[in-house]
């Protein structure tokens, strides 16, 4: 083998983008819930639940979010003839084939006229079980923005506004859900409701750090009290609260006054079965590593702030990896979690391209390491990149072409500053989501 060849098989870019893509196919959806849902003639295995399908009159299937196509085949695989019908919505562009299952698409991280198509449909299923039958629902990261159904008095461009401005302001998928829940007549519990009082069980794919049930796709089958008085402090702390549209703010001065929702599901509560997680792909990451020969360390499974400044953490890190790896064995540091951006400007980008863009500067000449920042689902922020990678030429090749990380930070123009480096990280829809991972490899 030449030296050549050598060097580049090798290259710290060249395995953390191979480490990335194994921790992909690893929480591929259809994996996982194949891995969690079994079958052994007419009864249907979920942990330690058993389901005798001969004992429903219907088997429904419903469900939202990004890795929807590839939860929806699996379930369909696994039911076969068995399944009566279904309706499930992903984000446009990551739609599969499917039979049974009817298969939607909408908007996100914004909300669309899908997203209250599917809402519609999804609760209209949902309303057709009876105490007879089984609903099987799906939930994923995204399911906040793709399935949506807005209380009386709340419009679609409402919704716009409002998760716009928040997202805009940097706010937390937990911050975001809470008063997206307060919006909705599907969140916190209000598709469960729709469908007592049949037996629901929910398959759920977490992207949101620690799985709260509540959070995930603000929580369909849980249920728990809406919070208008928090919805209203978490848009005074972002500095939206007159920004967003007078029907939002009505609607969050009324139910001040009113329960959250009735009525209680009492022993219907639909059990809820996590199937895949951060660390799930932390694992696989992991592994991966110590397949190419790496001596690889988990750090967290909860990296969360801003990502500028994030990116600025872990830079540092991957950067004194040629001086701590001698000492400590360790080549290769893995994290996961979500951060935020808080929009500055009229480019494109997103976390891990922040993260990326970051630790182009800091990583600059520093040969043998590189530092991958990439989220699960395949789309980082409203662009075609999974995220970027950094390693101690990227930041001349962006320079080479007109480009600094400040300029790109300035204006939130990540992407294109990548772009010109040549380190975007881009593959397509992944059918999967549960956050994001940042990956430094050192290889001298």
């Amino acid at each position: 083998m030449s030296e050549t060849v050598d060097r580049q098989r090798r290259s710290a870019s060249r395995a953390a983008r191979e480490i990335y893509m194994d921790a992909l196919e690893a929480i591929r959806a259809d994996r996982l819930v194949y891995a969690a849902l079994t079958r052994m003639g007419d009864r249907l295995h979920l942990g330690e639940e058993t389901f005798d399908l001969r004992g429903f009159r219907n088997i429904y299937v419903v469900g939202a979010g990004k890795a929807g196509t590839g939860m929806a085949q699996a379930v369909e695989e696994r039911l076969g003839d068995d399944l009566t019908e279904g309706v499930v919505v992903t984000k446009h562009g990551h739609a599969g084939p499917t039979g049974r299952v009817r298969l939607l698409e909408a908007g996100h991280p914004i909300p669309d006229d899908g997203s209250l198509r599917a809402g519609e449909a999804i609760h209209a299923l949902a309303s057709r079980a009876g105490a007879e039958d089984l609903l099987i629902c799906l939930i994923s990261g995204g399911a906040s923005a793709l399935m949506e159904l807005p209380r009386e008095g709340v419009s679609l461009p409402d919704l716009q506004a409002t998760t716009g401005a928040l997202m805009r302001a940097g706010a937390t998928i937990h911050d975001l859900n809470t008063v997206r829940a307060c919006l909705s007549r599907l969140k916190a519990g209000g598709l469960a409701r729709a469908a007592a009082p049949a037996r629901t069980v929910c398959l759920v794919l977490s992207d949101v750090l620690g799985s709260p049930l509540e959070v995930i796709g603000s929580g369909p089958c849980v249920e728990v009290a809406v919070d208008p008085a928090a919805a209203r402090a978490i848009l005074e702390r972002y500095g939206v609260w007159e920004a967003v549209p007078e029907s939002v703010r009505t609607l969050l001065e009324r139910l001040k006054t009113q329960t959250a929702d009735t009525p209680s599901l009492e022993e219907r509560a639909p059990h809820h079965h996590i199937i895949g997680d951060i660390w799930t792909a932390l694992t696989a990451a992991r592994e991966a590593a110590i397949r190419r020969g790496l001596k690889p360390a988990i750090l967290t499974g909860m990296l969360q702030g801003e990502a500028r400044e994030a990116g600025k953490v872990c830079a540092a890190i991957a950067r004194d990896l040629p001086r701590t790896a001698p000492q400590t064995g360790i080549d290769c540091y893995l994290l996961g979690g979500e951060t935020t951006v808080t929009v500055r400007g009229e480019g494109r980008g997103g976390r891990s391209q922040e993260i990326a863009c970051v630790a182009s500067a800091m990583l600059s000449g520093v040969e043998g390491v590189a530092l991958l920042a990439g989220g699960t689902d395949g789309t980082d922020g409203p662009t075609d990149a999974a995220g970027g990678w950094a390693d101690s030429r990227t930041l001349e090749r962006a320079r080479a072409r007109g480009w600094t990380p400040e300029a790109a930070l300035q204006n939130s123009d990540s992407y294109a500053y990548l772009q010109a480096a040549e380190s975007l990280l881009i593959t397509g829809p992944t059918h999967s989501n549960v956050g994001d991972l940042v990956i430094m490899v050192y290889r001298p």
